[in-house]
């Protein structure tokens, strides 16, 4: 098993804006999580539904799909 990658993202490095700050902080609330945390902020985010199958949109067994295009 490879260890896990830390990004090393300051969010209070100078010259950011705002939005790249929660960014940044947003991350690094992701790194400290749990694979079940993790799991259950995809559930939320609409990417995974509650029995661990990968949302309608991020399905390949549904043609067309506006998140794939197709050319």
């Amino acid at each position: 098993m490879s260890p896990k990658l830390k990004l090393m993202l300051d969010p209070n490095a100078p010259g950011l804006d705002e939005e790249t700050r929660r960014r940044r902080r947003a991350l690094a609330a992701l790194e400290t999580m749990t694979t079940a945390e993790l799991f259950q902020v995809a559930v939320r985010a609409g990417i995974y539904t509650k029995d661990g199958t990968l949302a309608a949109p991020y399905r390949d067994d549904a043609e067309p799909s506006a998140c794939r295009p197709t050319d």
